[in-house]
């Protein structure tokens, strides 16, 4: 069972889960889901898992990846005209609010009984739930403050 998660800038969450392993298509289906749900302009974080780090997803937004510089780092973008993706520097998972979220989650789960995946699949909801999300910006501009 594979959980994919997102959190707002407001606060909002949302998640997603599959039993099937995790492709370019997950991916790019995981971006459709958004836009339907936040709207249609979106900003998008992600880490670099093949899943997300693949062209077709790159194509799918708007077939060219850009770097841009922030501060004194380079970061990997793809720009659409109504969704934009941006590439979390590699092995930096500290910046990844949902990485949060996701440590949070297996904190929930630690000393649950989980015999089968009927279970396991009513108690994601349950666990996803529990889960406070984070406010993003300190992670995005590495500042404490909001």
């Amino acid at each position: 069972m594979t959980v994919l998660g997102a959190v707002t800038d407001d606060g909002e969450s949302f998640y997603t889960w599959t039993e099937e392993n995790l492709t370019r298509h997950h991916g790019i289906r995981l971006l459709e889901a958004l836009k339907e749900r936040f709207g249609e302009e979106l900003v998008v974080f992600l880490d670099r898992a093949s899943y997300f780090y693949a062209r077709d997803l790159w194509e799918h937004v708007s077939g060219e990846r850009e770097t841009e510089t922030v501060g004194d780092s380079s970061v990997l973008c793809v720009r659409g005209d109504d969704l934009e993706v941006w590439y979390f520097p590699p092995k930096l998972p500290e910046l990844n609010a949902v990485e949060g979220c996701w440590d949070q989650l297996q904190e929930w789960f630690k000393y649950r009984l989980i015999p089968d995946l009927e279970t396991l699949e009513e108690y994601i909801p349950r666990g996803a739930k529990a889960v406070s999300e984070p406010d993003i910006w300190p992670y995005l501009t590495g500042n404490d403050s909001s």
